[in-house]
């Protein structure tokens, strides 16, 4: 219909618009090939200045990685803040842990894991390493956001279009000058035919009113007229025959939706349709002899009765057959025919049915038999449907709101637009059993996608964590320290050895603290007690994130320094600190700490044990040196460090 409709346009409109067209694409062709340019040059230059921003402030960073200092390393990302394409920038050390961090976020951009993930928001990302000398220290990640490219293309657009337009038109004026100019020959062609359509003369000849090109193409045309004349006659006895077989295979057709096939008497196949080829080919079958079905399908008696009933011309509805190799379920019917007492036999693949039946009966299963509670919410939070351990520990319920759940999870719109464009969202909270005892859970709603992407409600998961929460808690008290909260110990010793065998070095630190005992006497035990725990506050602070401080028993504590060369710096801190004036409950205690050092290597084949008792015997060195200092203990000692032996550190007077 649209074919005729173009066909039936004028000349002049035939003329016109395929050179109006023509140019107009190629102008848009043209403006795209200009605009991907552009664009590609704005976005290589974001990328390269965005390398070289990078390896600027990889340079000026390797000081504050190499020396540990986070808050030089956040000063030099927040200088970075200056480029207004940059949202968000990461250093992360040799292990992969965030050392420091800058963003800026866009409102669609969130931060997931290590990276950052936007909704419309386009975003390139660079990186580049972080070395002092031959030695990586780290990486540096910069994210920077394409608005400005974008913003950039759109200017680009406008005026690209404006301009197509512009030519456009001019294209169009340019086509109409041709065809005034080509049109004029083409009159007297036009006047000729228009005679014998006013005259009604369709199989006669147009007569040739001139000798020149139009007269040629008039002469082709007579010519042209004749031959139709004839293939119209054997079109329409072709047409005919067409007609009766396509009513026949129609007839066939229009009864049956899936696989057909006609068969005579005897079991002869007069006709089968693709379908039916398709899905008995797959089983090296032939369409064409319906006794190959017979060693290829189970049971044999429903194949043989199949044969009867096409024999003796009779009916037979959902026969089921099986193919043993492959599993795939067959039901067979068959409809006598009028015509020469032919059947049509239609066979329906519903393995997929059948599968998609016992999924569903699994599932069901699987739905009753969770150790979770799981229940199926409507839309408007109406309960549907909850499984048994659902109901042992909650009771049955009609709605969300008669579950006893704490607030946590307010139903805002950040939390409901993060369960929509998710899918799920994930909370903890305390929740009421059907007995009244409170219950730690994990609670994780899914939202249910019906065929046309709309949520239809949600699945509801509940974990009972209250095992999970005790062990934990079981599990800190015999691995940490009553009195500091810091790991005792026994976690000390596991988690050294572990760090080791994985071939962490560290420098492993004994300390013991000066004056303690005089402490206990002239203030008492309460006091005592109350200066280890800032005792073990400040050393906290002086280590980083990555190093581990323990309290072994009393006074006596244990630090390890991870991937530290020297650990002068921090050993000195350390003692500062720990020598500071306390106040505690309006008493004044001092004291101060000798400490002994042992470097245990990532090759040191010495256990924890003997190497705490170097630094044990390294400590009392200290404290023979004057107390409220260091020293090294010779094992484990590199070269270069040998010759120094023993190094304590010794405050004046003064500084006590």
């Amino acid at each position: 219909m649209n074919l005729r409709f173009l066909n039936n346009l004028p000349l002049r409109v035939k003329f016109i618009f395929p050179t109006w067209v023509l140019m107009t694409l190629g102008l848009i062709v043209l403006g795209s090939a200009v605009d991907h340019a552009v664009v590609r040059y704005l976005e290589k230059s974001l990328i390269d200045s965005s390398k070289v921003m990078a390896m600027s402030a990889a340079s000026n960073l390797n000081a504050a990685v190499a020396f540990g200092d986070v808050e030089t390393g956040r000063e030099q990302l927040h200088a970075l803040s200056a480029n207004p394409d940059l949202i968000a920038a990461r250093v992360l050390t040799n292990e992969r842990l965030e050392f420091a961090s800058f963003s800026r976020l866009p409102d669609d951009c969130a931060r997931q894991a290590q990276h950052i993930l936007c909704a419309s928001t386009a975003v390139e990302r660079v990186s580049a390493e972080i070395v002092l000398g031959d030695d990586k220290l780290g990486d540096i990640f910069l994210t920077v956001s394409r608005n400005n490219i974008e913003e950039e293309r759109r200017a680009l657009l406008m005026y690209l279009t404006a301009g197509t337009t512009a030519l456009s038109i001019l294209s169009l004026v340019f086509a109409q000058m041709l065809h005034r100019i080509v049109a004029s020959p083409l009159a007297s062609l036009h006047q000729s035919m228009s005679a014998i359509i006013r005259l009604g003369v369709v199989n006669r000849s147009i007569p040739v009113r001139h000798n020149d090109e139009l007269g040629q193409v008039t002469a082709c045309f007579n010519e042209m007229v004749t031959n139709l004349s004839e293939r119209d006659g054997q079109l329409k006895q072709t047409l005919q025959e067409l007609e009766n077989k396509s009513r026949y295979i129609s007839q066939v057709m229009d009864t049956m939706d899936q696989g057909v096939m006609v068969i005579a008497p005897g079991d002869n196949v007069t006709y089968y349709n693709p379908a039916a080829e398709r899905q008995l080919t797959r089983f090296g079958c032939t369409p064409t002899r319906l006794e190959s079905l017979l060693g290829v399908f189970e049971p044999a008696d429903n194949m043989v009765a199949i044969s009867t009933a096409i024999d003796a011309h009779q009916p037979i509805k959902n026969v089921e057959l099986i193919h043993p190799e492959t599993g795939s379920v067959f039901l067979i019917s068959t409809h006598p025919m009028a015509t020469a007492l032919h059947s049509l036999l239609q066979f329906e693949d519903v393995t997929a049915q059948r599968e998609s039946e016992q999924r569903r009966k699994f599932a069901e299963m699987i739905f009753d038999k969770s150790q979770n509670a799981t229940l199926v919410l409507s839309r408007a939070l109406n309960i549907k449907t909850q499984n048994t351990a659902s109901i042992r520990l909650f009771g049955e319920n009609r709605t969300w709101s008669e579950l006893d759940v704490d607030k946590r999870f307010h139903a805002a719109f950040s939390e409901i637009k993060a369960l929509i464009s998710t899918g799920s969202y994930q909370w903890r909270g305390m929740m009421m059993s059907v007995v009244g005892a409170d219950l730690p859970c994990q609670i994780t709603a899914q939202t249910l996608v019906n065929h046309r992407g709309k949520i239809d409600g949600y699945v509801v998961s509940i974990v009972d964590q209250t095992v999970e929460m005790e062990i934990k808690r079981l599990n800190h008290i015999a691995n940490h320290d009553v009195l500091t909260g810091l790991p005792n110990r026994a976690h000390a010793f596991d988690k050294l050895s572990r760090d080791h065998d994985k071939g962490h070095g560290m420098h492993v630190l004994f300390i013991d603290l000066d004056g303690f005992k005089a402490v206990n006497d002239q203030f008492g035990h309460n006091i005592g007690d109350e200066l280890l725990k800032v005792v073990a506050s400040r050393m906290k602070a002086c280590l980083s994130r990555y190093d581990f401080v323990a309290r072994l028993s009393g006074d006596e504590f244990l630090i390890a320094i991870q991937d530290a060369s020297s650990v002068d710096c921090i050993v000195s801190r350390l003692l500062e600190r720990l020598s500071q004036e306390m106040v505690i409950n309006h008493c004044k205690p001092q004291v101060s700490a000798s400490i002994g050092i042992r470097r245990w290597v990532a090759n040191d084949n010495a256990s924890l044990a003997t190497v705490i008792e170097q630094a044990d015997k390294a400590m009392y060195g200290a404290k023979a040196n004057g107390k409220n200092g260091y020293a090294f203990a010779q094992e484990g000692m590199v070269t270069g460090e040998l010759d120094r032996k023993l190094f304590a550190r010794e405050l004046s007077a003064e500084e006590l």
